[in-house]
């Protein structure tokens, strides 16, 4: 039925993907992930009809369930948009994310044949994104790609926005820098 899903680090070679214990497993159904975050630990609150008291947790929960979750698959599409496309550097055969002891990166896409990765870096805040978030994205890389002889590709995904000072950290490092209007665009489908 396809509710869960096991999500491997893009980062581990294709060999291991399969047989991998380091994996996570994941609701897919984007209803379900609701429904168990903001329903089912509430349920009495629906019984009792007290939809005051629950839209108010949901409201406090609700930036990061958004963040955490669905922006992340959002900006992953994105990038399988524009492979698809032909408007990323290389053609991807992983498109995931990528999680250790050392370092989490929201958006990964890597050829393996090619020897070329996309580091992306997703953030849902309330504010601009400041020079300090695209410094860590370029630093992350020398934790995460797996070989020096790498061809690295970054890029930053921010609803809000970007700050003066990290679009010219942005231009200075090659980072492509994408907001939520430019995402919404590029994935509105005729």
């Amino acid at each position: 039925m396809h509710l869960i899903e096991r999500r491997v680090p893009a980062t581990l070679p294709l060999e291991q993907r399969a047989t991998s214990r380091y994996s996570r497993y994941h609701l897919a159904d984007p209803y379900l992930r609701f429904y168990f975050r903001f329903i089912a630990p509430n349920i009495t609150l629906v019984e009792q009809e007290l939809t005051v008291v629950l839209w108010q947790r949901m409201a406090e929960q609700f930036r990061a369930f958004v963040g955490l979750t669905a922006f992340e698959e959002l900006c992953r599409a994105w990038v399988l948009a524009q492979a698809r496309a032909g408007r990323l550097p290389f053609l991807p055969e992983i498109v995931g994310s990528h999680w250790s002891a050392v370092a989490q990166v929201d958006v990964v896409a890597l050829n393996w044949q090619e020897k070329q990765i996309l580091l992306g870096e997703c953030k849902w805040g309330g504010g601009l994104v400041g020079r300090a978030v695209v410094r860590d994205l370029v630093n992350k890389a020398l934790l995460v790609v797996p070989a020096r002889d790498w061809q690295v590709h970054f890029v930053c995904f921010a609803r809000q926005g970007f700050t003066a000072a990290a679009q010219s950290e942005a231009a200075a490092a090659g980072v492509q820098l994408v907001g939520l209007t430019q995402l919404d665009a590029d994935l509105n489908y005729p």
